[in-house]
């Protein structure tokens, strides 16, 4: 492979417009590696709504994976040519194909699950009861998926052990590789409040039980006599009526939500933003992970506020380049926004901080050159 650039071939029914395969084809181009891609595109809904979670939408979008079939035969000549398969998100069914397409080619296969399934339907949502048999089902065919692959990639350490304890991932054959975020896309761009407030309170992303977004509307709630701070509210998703339904009942008027707003304006949005939140619940997937917004976050060059884990603590430094506060604690969420809304240029220093270290480990390019290295190892091993 020495002074070869790795060739790659991007496979599944993925969503290429979804942020963590925009990250990874971008990053894996901007490291010279060649990139085939062969795509069935199934759109993922990253800000789903309530009713399109559950074992229905999931069987529906099985179904529609078998389109991938007629894909494979389109593209069957390219699978000789590649030194390796990289299942795109969410591919845990492609992964099947893949494998297959592995075996004849002598093709080896990479897999970055980022959403565990198990975990996801069981732990996060509580759609299926950890005794009942389709939950212990669920758990040994995603055990198999893992098991079928050469390499799989996890987002951070935690994560890595926990797929190796619970599922039987081969310690052999697992790799961290952070989240990341596209900076192509997420890019940091001056910003000049003119709208007189002193702070603006970002959260972007899913409304899941796990991110504790009751939180941020209880520190609304108590913040409500201070013009200094608002609360902007960018997305869609399980808990976003309950939420929203509280907003209106509480009267809050320091918080405005834009969960119908179209993908393509939410960057603009997010620019306009002072801190950034991430996970403020108290879970065990908490512990484990670093969700997207907290590297969007970083990339925008914004100041970070996300509760305590240990692997939060593996990274980043707590009033240095993030802002960290006791899971499920809205009494020190208020403390800390107060704190930063009295006090820019600390929040200057943590924010550039941030953008420093996004820069040097976690940019598109970033990730790319660790994947690539990682690939590379796999490809070369007997």
């Amino acid at each position: 492979m020495k002074n070869k650039p790795l060739h790659i071939c991007f496979f599944g029914t993925y969503d290429q417009t979804y942020t963590s395969n925009m990250l990874t084809l971008t990053g894996l181009r901007a490291n010279g590696a060649i990139v085939t891609e062969v795509n069935a595109h199934i759109k993922v809904t990253t800000l789903n709504k309530k009713e399109e979670m559950g074992w229905l939408p999931l069987l529906k979008r099985i179904f529609k994976k078998y389109r991938i079939i007629s894909v494979i035969a389109k593209n069957w000549s390219v699978f000789p040519k590649v030194d390796i398969i990289y299942v795109g998100y969410p591919g845990h069914f492609d992964v099947l194909f893949a494998f297959v397409i592995g075996k004849i080619f002598s093709k080896k296969v990479v897999f970055n699950p980022l959403l565990i399934f198990y975990t996801g339907f069981v732990e996060e949502q509580k759609i299926l009861n950890q005794e009942g048999i389709l939950a212990k089902l669920l758990k040994w065919g995603e055990s198999l998926i893992y098991k079928m692959v050469d390499l799989t990639i996890a987002d951070t350490p935690y994560q890595e052990n926990f797929l190796i304890r619970d599922f039987g991932v081969p310690k052999d054959k697992i790799k961290c590789v952070p989240i990341g975020a596209d900076d192509t896309v997420y890019t940091y761009t001056p910003y000049t409040n003119t709208k007189g407030h002193k702070l603006n309170v970002m959260y972007y992303g899913l409304y899941s039980p796990i991110h504790g977004v009751q939180y941020i509307m209880e520190a609304a709630n108590k913040l409500k006599k201070n013009k200094d701070i608002t609360f902007t509210m960018v997305g869609n998703g399980q808990s976003f009526q309950k939420n929203y339904d509280l907003a209106q009942k509480l009267k809050l008027t320091n918080v405005k939500f834009y969960h119908d707003t179209p993908e393509s304006e939410h960057v603009a949005i997010l620019q306009t933003a002072d801190v950034f939140l991430g996970f403020l619940e108290d879970h065990p997937t908490v512990e484990r992970v670093i969700p997207n917004k907290v590297y969007q976050g970083l990339s925008l060059n914004k100041v970070v506020l996300t509760a305590d884990a240990p692997v939060i603590r593996s990274v980043f430094r707590n009033q240095e380049n993030i802002v960290t506060i006791k899971p499920k604690s809205v009494d020190e969420l208020v403390e800390a926004l107060e704190k930063l809304s009295q006090k820019p240029a600390l929040r200057t220093k943590i924010a550039q901080n941030g953008y420093q270290l996004f820069t040097q480990k976690f940019s598109s390019k970033a990730v790319g050159k660790l994947l690539i290295k990682y690939m590379t190892e796999a490809v070369e091993k007997k």
